[in-house]
């Protein structure tokens, strides 16, 4: 065969070994699905059995986040798999209970579990709290910044899941005291509400870590569903100023965030509340003389966070606020 010659012939021929190679390798792609070897459990404490049904013996249990090998015999219908433990333990695990994961994309898996287990209602202490505990466990692994914030934010309110199913009164008791002795720094016990929450200073602090993060705007919101401790006991001026520590804080980092339209509707639905009352001292402790500076202060600092938004009822909370403001005129 004649052998090409000249440049013009020797790019020709690199052009179609580079083509015909990167068609085979994109056949081997092709050729080559993700493996099922390599599988997560995507439930809390899921029954590894030895055999596949659902009443046989129960090998052991294995946590939210367990990593397992598939075993099992080809051809199966897949409602049950047979896995293997990395301390040795081999038994069957319903499917539907696990993921596949990519070992080269593994944080993908991690944040479908998180996300599906974030989503549950109702689960109670101990679901919440494996969840925390997988979190902890794959959070090295996220290396990049953006991934740090966002499961950094997936913690706190995994945590808070937990706080929320601590019983009334039940904190110095087992199993949470020992648990909220390892939360210190991002639970606080609201004494008047009896509840545990987290604490504003840690979600704050995250927000301040993780600014430049897509997830930054879902972290400042968390502040404001978490709410502050405490009560108002019927002061004007205090339901004011929460007000403008929640979302008004969260307007005044995210004017134009996703949740600046629910922040603003709900400053505008509490000012209305305030007002409602043809004096608000029938309805709410208020005393001119003594809280008219105050609430001055603070409808300001709320009516400029309102102000630099453009949510839809932003000229109605505005309304609202000034016609709470003549109350000192």
């Amino acid at each position: 065969m004649t052998q090409p010659r000249g440049p013009r012939a020797l790019t020709q021929l690199f052009a179609f070994i580079f083509v015909s190679c990167s068609a085979a390798a994109l056949d081997g792609l092709r050729a080559a699905p993700l493996s099922d070897g390599l599988r997560i459990t995507a439930a809390t404490n899921v029954t590894l059995r030895q055999t596949p049904a659902a009443g046989a013996p129960a090998v052991g249990q294995l946590p939210l986040g367990t990593e397992v090998t598939n075993v099992g015999p080809p051809g199966m219908d897949k409602t049950w798999i047979r896995v293997k433990a990395a301390d040795g333990r081999e038994g069957w695990l319903l499917s539907s209970l696990t993921r596949p994961i990519d070992p080269n994309w593994r944080w993908t898996t991690f944040d479908q579990i998180v996300v599906d287990r974030l989503a549950r209602k109702g689960d109670g202490f101990p679901a919440a709290v494996e969840l925390v505990s997988f979190i902890d466990r794959v959070s090295k692994e996220y290396t990049n910044p953006d991934g740090r914030a966002q499961i950094a934010w997936y913690r706190l309110r995994a945590v808070s899941a937990a706080l929320a199913a601590i019983p009334f009164n039940h904190g110095r008791r087992e199993p949470y005291a020992t648990w909220l002795g390892g939360q210190a720094s991002v639970a606080t016990y609201d004494e008047p509400g009896g509840r545990w929450i987290l604490s504003d200073k840690a979600i704050w602090d995250l927000h301040a870590r993780s600014a430049k993060a897509p997830v930054a705007d879902e972290i400042a919101w968390l502040a404001v569903t978490n709410g502050l401790g405490g009560e108002c006991e019927g002061l004007l001026t205090c339901y004011l100023d929460w007000r403008n520590q929640l979302e008004g804080e969260y307007l005044r980092r995210h004017s134009e965030g996703r949740h600046a339209g629910e922040a603003v509707a709900t400053i505008k639905r509490v000012v209305d509340r305030l007002t409602a009352p043809a004096k608000p001292g029938s309805a709410f402790d208020f005393d001119a003389k003594r809280d008219c500076r105050e609430l001055g202060i603070k409808h300001d600092a709320l009516a400029n966070a309102v102000q630099s938004t453009r949510a839809p009822e932003k000229d109605a909370a505005l309304a609202s606020l000034a016609a709470l403001k003549r109350v000192c005129q």
